[in-house]
């Protein structure tokens, strides 16, 4: 189990939210999607890649460091 900053997770090597929008949006543009429709879509691809990454660390029992109100809770599956 292992903490990571906001800063790591969005632009880490690990996770990398940043790199995975990115790379989408470099597809997108390949297809020739107009520059319009990218930026509507844009915060939608933000918040999936969140989520992504979200189930990722909860998975691998990672937490987030730099929030101190989520402290308390933990980035871990509820048992069954």
């Amino acid at each position: 189990m292992a903490k990571y900053t906001l800063e790591e997770i969005m632009y880490g090597d690990k996770y990398g939210i940043e790199s995975a929008v990115f790379v989408e949006i470099y597809k997108m543009v390949e297809r020739k999607v107009d520059a319009k429709t990218i930026r509507e879509q844009l915060n939608m691809i933000y918040v999936k890649h969140a989520l992504l990454t979200a189930k990722k660390m909860i998975e691998e029992g990672d937490s987030i460091s730099d929030i101190p109100e989520l402290e308390s809770l933990s980035l871990s599956k509820e048992e069954e």
